[in-house]
């Protein structure tokens, strides 16, 4: 009696280890999804409500830094003196976490980010590897990178 209670006590173990393991980076991911979320909202807003690039530049202030910053703001900036069409990025949510190291200064990520496209012929998903790395600055968490990983 007492070796068939360890047993099933063994195989609860198991199966709630594989349950917990998908609740290791909840915070992450909440972080991460939130902060990409808020900046398609501001681009979106820029690109097709007006092309107001202090505007711009201060709410991405509020949720980016360093190099992405740049990058966004330069790549915006040309689209006012170089019109063109771009599918509508409508949400994004973390997939899939591959690979994540605390830094002493924030996080670096490696994850599959599910992307919500409103493309010409409807709605779909299109799911693509990034690396990510998010700083921490006087408790407020900005992304800092945000750099597509190719097939290999």
């Amino acid at each position: 009696m007492k070796k068939g209670i360890m047993y099933i006590l063994i195989v609860l173990l198991l199966f709630s280890y594989k349950t917990i393991e998908g609740y290791e980076y909840h915070k992450e991911v909440t972080i991460i999804e939130q902060l990409l979320n808020e900046r398609i909202t501001i681009m979106n807003d820029f690109l097709y409500n007006g092309k107001d690039l202090k505007d711009l530049e201060e709410k991405l202030n509020k949720i980016e830094a360093g190099d992405q910053l740049e990058n966004d703001l330069d790549i915006l900036s040309k689209v006012i003196d170089n019109p063109t069409d771009f599918e509508l990025s409508k949400n994004v949510k973390v997939e899939k976490i591959n690979k994540l190291d605390k830094t002493e200064d924030g996080i670096d990520i490696n994850a599959d980010l599910n992307w919500l496209i409103e493309g010409y012929d409807g709605e779909y998903n299109l799911i693509k590897n990034y690396n990510i790395k998010c700083l921490e600055c006087n408790n407020i968490i900005y992304l800092s990178m945000l750099k597509y990983v190719e097939n290999e």
